[in-house]
This record gives C-alpha cells, structure tokens and sequence, in this order.
C-alpha cells in the first residue's frame, strides 16, 4: 500500500518551494510600494489593480483555464492538431474579449477616475494598466498551458520570473525617481518579456509539435471546451466577486487611504494561508485516488488529523501575529499604515476559519464535486457584498474586516457540512476548543509580558515569542491535545 503520509508530507516540502518564493517575493514588492509611495498612491495602486483583476473574469471566460483540462486528455491520444486547435481558439476568444474590455475601460477611463476612483491620477494608471493586463492574458494562457502539459516546475517558475523582474523595474524607477509610474511600468513590462521568454520555451520545448501539427474546427470540441469554460467562469465568479469587492466598496464608499490601509492588513493576514493552501493542493490528488479506490478508511484518517494538526498549528500564529500587529505593519511598511492593526487582527481572526475551509473545498474537489465550492463561494460572495456595501459607509476598513471574516466563517461552516454528506467524519470540537482557549490565554500573556519586559523592541518581541511558544507547547502537553506517542508514530510515517 502507497504511503501517503510520506508522499505528502515529503511533497509539501518540495513541490511549493518555487510559488513560496514567488509570493514571498510579491509581498517584498508591496512592502517596497508601501516604503515608496504616498498612502495615497499606494491605494490608488491596488485600486486600478483590484478593478482591472475584477474584469479579468469577463475578459478569459473561463477559456484559458480549460486547457489545464483538455491538453492532458489529447496529449494521452497523441491527438497534437487537437491540443493546438484548441489552443488557438483560447487564443482568438482571449483576444476578442480583451479587445472589447480594453476598449470599454479606455472610453470610461476618465469618468471612472473622478467618479469612482476620486482621484484625477486614475485615469493614466488605469490605462496604462489595462495595457499590462491585457497583454497578460496571454501569459496566463501560457502558464495554463504548462500545467496542462503537466510541466509544474515551468508552471510556477513563470510567476517567480515575474516577481523578480517586477521587484528589478520598480526598485530601479524609484531610483529614477519615476514615483507611481514605477510599478505601472513595471506591471506592463514584465507580461512583455515573459509572453517572448516563456513563449520561445513553451513552443520551442514543451510543445515543439505546434508548428507542424494541423489545426482545424472541430465543432464538437469547440462546443466541449465552450461548456467547459462556462462551468469554471461560473465557478471563478464567486471567487472573484468574494476577493476583490473589499478594495473596490472601500475605493467608492471610503475613499484610497482606507483601500491603503486594507492592502496592507489583508494580504499581512493571508500570508498564514501559504500552509493551509500547500496542504490543499497535496489533498486534491489524495482525495481523487484514495476515493476512487473506495478508501474511505483512509481519507476520513487523514482528514481528522488534518483538522487536528492545522488547528494546533495555526492558531498560535494567528495570536502572535495578532499581539504583535501594531509591530509588524510598522517595521515592514512604515508607521503611517498602523491605523490597519485592527482591520489586521480582524482578518487573523478569520484566517482560522479560513484553514479549515480550505481542508474541506480541496476535498470535496478531490472527490469530483466542484459545485459544492461554487455553491459556498456565491453564498458568501453576497454576503460579503451587502455587507461591504452596509458596513464600509460606516466604520471603513473594520466594516471590511468583519465582513470577510464573517464569509469565511460561513464557509467553513457550510464546508463542514458538506464534508459531512460524503465521509462519517467525527470533528475534533473539543480540540478545536480548547486550542482557541490556549490561543487566547497566549495573548493574554503575551500583554502582560510586553508590558513587564522592557528592552530593545526587537529583542522584547523576540524574548516573548520564545516564551509563549515554550507555553503553548507546555499547555497542548498539559491538556492532552498531543503526547509524545503520537509524535513518535507520525513521525515514523513520515520518514519510513
């Protein structure tokens, strides 16, 4: 029997190594954009940002993301003029529906920039920027196309380049003195010279048959992609809906300082997500073999522990970074943003929810029911509009805080029990429990640590962690959530 204990843990080492990097990188340029730009700047940044990813959705629909689907499945019939016809029809409907989303966005441009946007600045970013995503569209086609062909390391190189060369442009148009024009041009660029260099490999390497394969309209397969396509455009919406409506409310309701402030807090708490997101990707393969083969016994297994293990793993996290927010937005952006360590907390909150949903949605899409997810996206995609729309007019970014955390809340619960529906599962509540109750007895004596410890900042903060994290080892030991024999024993399947 396969040992897929070993094979995920081992493979979570290895296979995220190359997208770690490539996020880390991203929020090395967000911290450079924050240390760089006025607040206000910053806000109108990832303002035209989020309002031009927001179109991204009506711009693919849902094409580009079919061939992760369809290559494999002609690859294995050796069938090359059906890889590169569909291909080409991805091509054609990416570019059509680009050219009418670009077109809309260069005739409103300016109207959006003083109604919407309130900022005169906006009108240039948003143009210049729809270049750059336009010409991105087709990178994206190009990634997809490398994990169709199966090729993964290519797959998140491609964004590791990216960063890089983002992180290269914006450092250097500083230097020049260039301002907010440094990542606009750096956005443009970059989708520029990855389309060549990763075209040249991708048609040089990956698919050197594209050239000399024929290419011919198949009605049928046009029509089997086309279905395709809708069902995942139907599936990303709520996704998307859900990710970029706190940023585009708050540019309306609250103005670009307050979409600032959010930037900072909102990606600050995802990055607990990283650990969650890897283990997803390893479940989703799990899920499909261990379920095709009816073992059941096997997956209810390794879901319980997951539930066990990324509570206890995540949930002193979340409280450290959460006593510690004011510190971290202020040594890594600056002390301007610190008005976010509330939003912040909020979020870190959430994060927890957050975790054990992703568990939960890579499952049931292991398990071949991707509508489940779409179904829980779209609930909590309105919920999080009106509430935005109720809330943000308000109290700001704390109404977009509480929002979010409340839609994942009501993800993870929904997730929980569809999981339910498909696997006896038995949740580990009172676990769950009492680790959130060690998580607030952490905070609890991280205030009063910071309060009776008095040195250097970073020695204090550094002193305090080392301290609670001794006591939260000791607390999980002292209420039984692990002991020492289940160590041993995960250990000895990992390593076997």
């Amino acid at each position: 029997m396969a040992n897929y204990t070993k094979f995920a843990v081992r493979s979570l080492a290895t296979i995220f190594v190359v997208t770690g990097f490539a996020a880390f990188l991203g929020y090395i340029v967000r911290l450079v954009l924050a240390r760089n730009l006025s607040v206000e700047e910053f806000g109108l940044f990832y303002a035209v940002f989020a309002f031009l990813a927001s179109l991204n959705l009506f711009k693919s629909l849902g094409f580009d993301k079919s061939l992760i689907k369809f290559i494999p499945e002609f690859y294995h019939s050796n069938r090359k003029d059906l890889i590169k016809s569909s291909m080409i029809f991805v091509m054609v409907m990416q570019l059509l529906t680009n050219l009418v989303t670009i077109a809309i966005v260069y005739l409103l441009a300016d109207y959006l920039s003083i109604h919407f946007f309130h900022s005169e600045k906006a009108g240039f970013v948003l143009k210049i920027m729809a270049i750059a995503f336009f010409i991105d569209s087709f990178v994206v086609i190009l990634k997809f196309g490398f994990q169709g062909f199966q090729n993964m390391f290519l797959f998140a190189l491609l964004d590791f380049v990216r960063m890089i060369l983002v992180l290269a442009i914006i450092i250097t148009g500083f230097k020049l003195n260039y301002g907010i024009l440094s990542p606009v041009l750096a956005y443009t660029i970059v989708p520029a010279i990855l389309l060549l260099g990763f075209g040249f490999i991708f048609f040089r390497y990956v698919f050197p048959g594209f050239w000399n394969s024929r290419s011919f309209i198949d009605k049928k397969i046009l029509r089997q992609i086309s279905r395709y396509s809708f069902f995942t455009l139907a599936t990303l919406s709520g996704a998307l809906i859900l990710q970029y409506t706190d940023t585009i409310t708050l540019t309306y309701f609250a103005g670009l300082e307050a979409v600032a402030l959010y930037n900072i807090a909102f990606p600050t708490s995802k990055i607990l997500m990283y650990l969650p997101n890897a283990i997803g990707n390893l479940i989703l393969p799990l899920a499909s073999e261990l379920w095709t083969k009816k073992r059941k016994d096997l997956l209810k297994a390794g879901l319980e522990a997951l539930y066990k293990y990324s509570m206890v793993i995540i949930v002193p996290l979340v409280f450290v970074m959460f006593s510690f927010s004011d510190l971290i937005i202020a040594v890594l952006f600056g002390s301007q943003y610190v008005p976010a360590q509330n939003a912040m907390r909020v979020l870190l909150v959430g994060v927890i929810f957050l975790t054990l949903y992703s568990i939960n949605v890579y499952f049931v899409s292991g398990i071949g029911k991707p509508e489940i997810q779409t179904r829980i996206f779209y609930i909590a995609a309105v919920f999080n509009l009106i509430g935005n729309i109720i809330l943000i007019p308000i109290i700001g970014i704390m109404g977009a805080a509480l929002t979010t955390s409340a839609s994942y809340l009501i993800m993870m619960t929904a997730s929980l029990i569809e999981v339910r529906k498909f696997i006896d599962l038995h949740f580990p509540v009172k676990i769950w429990i009492q680790t959130l109750l060690m998580g607030l007895f952490l905070t609890i004596s991280i205030y009063y640590l910071k309060r009776a410890i008095v040195l250097n900042v970073y020695a204090e903060a550094a002193i305090i962690i080392i301290a609670s994290g001794m006591l939260y080892l000791a607390l999980l030991f002292l209420f039984k959530v692990i002991n020492t024999k289940e160590i041993k024993q995960l250990y000895a399947r990992i390593i076997k």
